[in-house]
């Protein structure tokens, strides 16, 4: 664009000079004795003109030529950017096309050339890995801390998911709270620390790190409020005798009204053999507030005063006589009394308004222990086909007191 200006400028001035080169010429003299040399005006600016042209010209070919080296280098420094930009990208197809090794190779091949090193190195790393070849994975990930000091939190966390990814739990969690120490409190950080201590079962570390998220504000509230009520009810369901009521003591009104941590309450007071208590308990929350869950807890329960507890479960049926929880309730708490009639007609209504698992295998074994064997096929392989209840904590075996055959109790493990 400068070339052309300057020409277009150039132009001009000559034609000036020509149309006033037309009317009035002139002259120039320039005497050196004994030499005389006369020329025109207007020939004489325009050859000064083209001496300065080429004089500039002269110039500008020695600078070219003095930095072609440096040119040439930055030129091809380019091109090798621009080749390396292009194999981070086609590496990265091959990633999402699941072509691991390919993608490895065309993305190692320019390893650190172009302008996003990083992407290159995680992703070599993501594709080593594929491959189980960990020990190219640490390479790739030791060469992308080098080669991009300022964004090691990114290298650390992307180290962290696929040390969880490919198994390693315990290195995992020491690259997290290696951050954690050092101040990085951002959610992906806290986030997969916290399911990593949830998967190790690490109740102490997690309450601890839910308490410094919690001031720091580094997990939504949501989430925070999840992890602290799994972290309740495993307590509440795994405490020891005397230290089920404190620690339900502790919590605050609004969680000592949740469905999902008076379930975990009762569970644990009937594993710990507070038959009574979890009676009481359960009758207490379902006056407050119906749930489903506590229902069939309810059932599981073995009081000193089996009589009174069928009672109050037949006076919920008058509001609730279509609840097949309350049916399940009702069937275990007749057969534990000895009615296998009563426990009969109840199972069967329950899996005729429910159709759960649970109620097929239940009815099942009551027909079976009557002697009912083919219709007690039939009840397993309705339930295999029926839909899964929901889970209900392992609750142990209890032996009913007045027949000889085991209260069907299932827990996590017996439903299939």
């Amino acid at each position: 664009m400068s070339v052309l200006i300057f020409g277009l400028v150039i132009l001009a001035v000559a034609l000036t000079l020509g149309l006033v080169a037309l009317e009035d010429p002139g002259y120039v003299l320039i005497s050196r004795s004994p030499y005389e040399i006369e020329i025109s005006l207007a020939l004489l600016v325009l050859g000064i003109l083209l001496l300065l042209v080429l004089l500039y010209a002269l110039v500008r070919l020695a600078l070219r030529t003095l930095r072609a080296p440096r040119d040439l280098g930055r030129w091809r420094a380019q091109r090798r950017h621009a080749l390396a930009d292009q194999a981070t990208l086609s590496g990265y197809a091959r990633l999402i096309e699941g072509e691991w090794e390919e993608a490895e190779m065309v993305l190692g091949k320019r390893l650190g050339q172009g302008s996003t090193p990083l992407l290159q190195c995680l992703g070599a790393a993501y594709a080593a890995q594929q491959r189980n070849d960990l020990d190219a994975r640490d390479r790739y990930l030791t060469h992308a801390r080098e080669c991009d000091p300022a964004h090691l939190v990114a290298v650390e966390i992307t180290r962290a998911r696929l040390l969880e990814r490919a198994g390693q739990t315990d290195e995992a969690r020491g690259v997290l709270e290696q951050l954690h120490e050092q101040g990085v409190h951002r959610h992906a950080v806290q986030g997969m620390l916290a399911h990593l201590l949830k998967a190790q079962q690490d109740w102490p570390a997690l309450e601890k790190l839910l308490i410094g998220a919690k001031k720091s504000g580094a997990l939504p509230r949501a989430e925070l409020a999840a992890l602290r009520q799994e972290l309740q009810t495993h307590r509440l369901g795994t405490e020891g005798e005397g230290g089920l009521s404190v620690h339900w003591s502790r919590l605050s009104r609004r969680e000592r009204r949740n469905p999902l941590l008076q379930g975990a309450h009762a569970r644990g007071l009937i594993n710990a053999g507070e038959m009574d208590e979890a009676e009481r308990f359960l009758r207490k929350a379902l006056r407050r507030r119906w749930d489903g869950e506590l229902v069939r807890l309810y059932g599981h329960v073995r009081s000193s005063r089996m009589e009174e507890q069928l009672r109050h479960a037949e006076q919920w049926a008058a509001n609730h006589q279509e609840d097949p929880d309350l049916l399940m309730t009702l069937a275990r708490l007749y057969l534990e009394n000895n009615d296998r009639d009563k426990a009969r007609s109840h199972l069967l209504e329950a899996v005729r308004r429910g159709g759960s698992r649970e109620g097929y295998l239940e009815l099942g074994l009551l027909l079976e222990s009557m002697g009912e064997s083919d219709k007690a096929l039939q009840c397993y392989r309705r339930g295999l086909q029926a839909r899964e209840s929901a889970p209900v904590e392992k609750i142990p075996r209890l032996q009913a007191e007045h027949t000889t055959e085991p209260v069907p109790v299932l827990g996590p493990g017996d439903q299939s």
